[in-house]
């Protein structure tokens, strides 16, 4: 790889796409987070580099933080941090990343943020380095929510003079690196930030290039034109393990794709046997999803138990069984209790979105197909297609976001503000139990009760079966053998200090 002259690499990483919008809230996406992680910084900061699963919290752009009140979480600001043009940040920076102008309003400019800010009713700068957080509801995971996009810190003064599609095109934070260029379609430039308050910045510069083709991308480094490429073919890697001066980094990361079942009548499916939870769990019953997924992935990932994942912390428990296990006479069983009677049913599925979940749908197919349940895959070329009705199952994934805690997916993601419940490709209505149990995991406060409604929650979950786990998902990075960096596991890439030697 390129040695610049003060010793330090030019690093180009090579990447399928990178997002539209450099804003880290408005663009929140897998590829623009390979970027935000390097330009901005977040108030806290997960732990990656000493755990992969990033299970503890550091203190990043706050110092500390303290509870005031059951509604008022108070943080105190590190000083003499600087943007990228000098200017010093402080509390109206923060109070301004976190403001209902951008998150929480009736218009706000960020609304992709709006869910993570959800219950703020005030954000305000006490003083020059503290800010006060207050929320309508009773919050001790407070802390947890600034590791998210939200917590990102922007230039108050300089995204008001540029305004918002602007400051997206050439954005400015505190990070460890500096926006030089930026073209959606071609790349994106950065230069070390010197001035950064996290010390030693340990890469001179770095070129997030867009290559859409993973073999342009891999012959670009073998001829050492690229450090990281991005994006490996699950059905590649064992090959690529056999070549010299390259290394494979396979990461389990916070995301698990899946599928929903429509539990939902329509003008489009008036009789849809799906309502039927006896069919539901007999689909579930019928696929031996941890031999399809062995035979894909080998030993990179595993099916989780529903809402049970590494990154809960003291919530995870390694020995807690999913409820509906492959038992192909319990989904016999389940199949002649339900009225289904060999209907037809729809799977929209994204084309190529997902690593290997085509592969692993033909297969539940024949194990359906064994088990009497006539089910049949109906590729889309992108998701407003896949999302259009009439469709008995839906391709989707769904990411923990807050670590140490499973508010995200569990009560957010299938609570009453979330897509299976508001969007237009909405597929089920909670039932009175799963809201009752929801609203008290979101009022526990201490650990033991929370634990204890974060479980039953889950059991209502698993007792209505609305969907079913596939795996966790894997990213896979080819890397220069020659680099020292680690990214835990995620699928964000920062190359800070703290994750490149």
């Amino acid at each position: 790889n390129a040695l610049a002259q003060d010793g330090r690499p030019d690093l180009t990483i090579a990447v399928d796409n990178l997002w539209p919008t450099m804003d880290p809230v408005i663009g929140i996406s897998t590829t623009g987070q390979r970027v935000h992680f390097n330009v901005f910084d977040t108030l806290v900061r997960r732990n990656r580099w000493e755990d992969p699963n990033g299970n503890s919290l550091v203190p990043w752009l706050a110092e500390s933080w303290t509870r005031k009140s059951e509604f008022v979480w108070e943080f105190k600001l590190r000083e003499g941090v600087k943007f990228h043009d000098g200017h010093v940040m402080d509390a109206e920076d923060v109070a301004f990343s976190l403001s209902a102008e951008r998150l929480w309003g009736e218009k706000p400019i960020a609304r992709r943020g709006t869910r993570y800010a959800r219950g703020i009713t005030r954000v305000e700068a006490t003083g020059p380095l503290t800010l006060e957080v207050e929320t309508s509801f009773p919050d001790p995971n407070m802390p947890y929510r600034m590791v998210t996009p939200i917590g990102f810190v922007l230039p108050k003064h300089y995204y008001e003079e540029v305004g918002t599609d602007a400051f997206g095109q050439m954005p400015m934070g505190t990070g460890a690196y500096k926006i030089t260029e930026f073209d959606p379609s071609v790349g994106l430039k950065a230069v070390a930030f010197d001035d950064w308050w996290g010390g030693d910045v340990p890469a001179k510069s770095l070129h997030f290039q867009i290559v859409p083709e993973f073999s342009t991308r891999f012959a670009g480094l073998m001829s050492g034109e690229f450090d990281v490429v991005v994006n490996v073919p699950s059905d590649q890697v064992a090959q690529l393990k056999t070549k010299s001066g390259v290394k494979v980094m396979e990461k389990g990361i916070e995301n698990y794709p899946m599928f929903a079942f429509n539990m939902l009548e329509t003008e489009l499916l008036p009789d849809n046997p799906l309502t039927d939870v006896n069919l539901r769990k007999a689909m579930v019953h019928a696929v031996d999803r941890v031999s399809i997924t062995k035979a894909i992935w080998g030993d990179a990932t595993f099916v989780p138990t529903p809402f049970n994942f590494p990154e809960y912390g003291e919530f995870y428990d390694a020995d807690r069984e999913r409820k509906i296990k492959y038992d192909p006479d319990m989904a016999a069983a389940m199949l002649k209790k339900s009225d289904y009677s060999g209907e037809e049913l729809v799977w929209h599925i994204t084309r190529g979105f997902y690593p290997n979940y085509e592969i692993a749908a033909e297969l539940m197919v024949e194990q359906w197909a064994d088990a009497g349940i006539n089910v049949k895959i109906e590729l889309k070329d992108n998701f407003s297609l896949a999302y259009q009705r009439p469709f008995h199952l839906l391709n989707m994934s769904m990411s923990s976001e807050f670590s140490g805690d499973p508010y995200r997916p569990l009560w957010m993601d299938w609570g009453p503000l979330s897509s299976r419940v508001r969007a237009k490709h909405s597929t089920w209505k909670m039932t009175p139990d799963f809201e009752k149990l929801g609203e008290a995991f979101e009022l526990a406060q201490d650990f033991d009760s929370r634990k204890q409604a974060y479980l039953d929650l889950v059991a209502e979950w698993e007792d209505v079966t609305p969907g079913m786990y596939l795996w966790r998902n894997v990213v896979s990075y080819v890397v220069d053998e020659d680099l020292d960096w680690d990214p835990g596991n995620s699928a964000v890439t920062v190359f800070d200090n703290l994750y490149m030697k």
